[in-house]
């Protein structure tokens, strides 16, 4: 199967594929292309990977990415993956593998939800690649910025990742992969909150079935909008084993610069991570408990039934093993990596 998934990606095939639909449809309908008269067709062009800028729709190219210090990059299944020169190029391909697996989770070569990678590549999403611990090169994303690589709303449509933080999830017995949390966070903020609003819009505003179950999580409702936010909680214990009492929060993180929507994009991911089992070992556990309780899929349905039947439909399609970065449909290599 990898043979013939290599021999695909080298021609550049590209698959055009319709049908699904783009729908505000609750949990249950039971698939996202047929419950909704509104509904619109979702149509998008992908490869394995590709050349960032060889997309025409695509705004990010490869004078702007070097503008903004970036040297080098590639496109999986159209999202952008950039980095700096100080990145090890073990490091971006480790990314895009977590990338090609988070978008086909179970690497059959076929995007899981057509719709969802749509919005991610409608407004040129990126992930900026860049050192943290010893960074010799510094970021500058206003070319971007200013070349309209921006949501409705003018911000960044980027997800910054340290090449420090990718690694065997764990191995050191206190480290997650954080390139799977970063990923995540782009898939669900540009496009699950996109596509289905009302199930899980993310915003200040929203009061989408995610929200409303993020409440339930927290011990109550908190909504801020500002740049500094302080929140507030009436549990941030995790029993050894078991749920949390009833009405007692769960879900409890407190970083000031997070408001309401950017909760959200953690709660979602928390939640999703342990159904794939991302936290289930001791090291995991220790690392959920700072905020997050639930760190095995039997106890997230145990906890959080509604947020659990949600990531469990598979209207959504969301991902349900975990990445290893290595993506077994297609073997990424340094071939791919283009510079800049």
């Amino acid at each position: 199967m990898k043979i013939l998934g290599n021999l695909l990606a080298i021609t550049l095939l590209i698959f055009i594929i319709s049908g699904c639909k783009k729908s505000d449809d609750s949990s249950t309908s039971s698939t996202a292309s047929t419950s909704s008269s509104s509904s619109t067709s979702c149509t998008v062009s992908y490869t394995h990977v590709g050349k960032v800028g060889d997309n025409s729709s695509n705004k990010v190219t490869t004078a702007l990415a070097k503008s903004a210090n970036f040297t080098k990059g590639l496109t999986v299944f159209g999202i952008n993956i950039l980095a700096t020169t100080d990145v090890p190029d073990a490091k971006l391909l480790h990314t895009a593998n977590v990338a090609a697996e988070l978008v086909d989770n179970n690497e059959d070569g076929t995007v899981d939800n057509l719709c969802v990678l749509s919005e991610v590549l409608k407004i040129s999403s990126y992930v900026n690649m860049h050192s943290k611990d010893n960074a010799t090169v510094t970021v500058d994303l206003s070319p971007l910025d200013n070349a309209g690589v921006v949501d409705s709303a003018g911000d960044s449509v980027s997800m910054g990742l340290g090449h420090e933080e990718t690694r065997v999830n764990y191995a050191d017995n206190s480290s997650h992969d954080a390139s799977i949390e970063e990923i995540f966070h782009l898939i669900t903020q540009r496009g699950y909150s996109s596509v289905y609003p009302t199930v899980f819009g993310e915003s200040n505003t929203s009061t989408s079935t995610l929200a409303q179950a993020m409440d339930v999580a927290r011990g109550g409702e908190q909504r801020c909008a500002e740049e500094s936010c302080t929140w507030t909680y009436n549990n941030s214990t995790c029993p050894d084993n078991g749920s949390v009492d009833s009405g007692k929060a769960w879900y409890f993180y407190t970083d000031s610069s997070a408001d309401y929507a950017t909760q959200m994009t953690e709660y979602i991911y928390w939640a999703v991570s342990s159904y794939f089992g991302m936290h289930d070992s001791t090291a995991g556990k220790t690392k959920a408990d700072s905020e997050w309780c639930p760190n095995t899929k039997a106890e997230l349905l145990a906890q959080d039934p509604t947020v659990y039947n949600l990531i469990d439909n598979s209207t959504y399609a969301f991902p349900s093993v975990m990445p290893d970065a290595s993506y077994s449909y297609y073997t990424y290599s340094t071939s791919d990596i283009q510079t800049f």
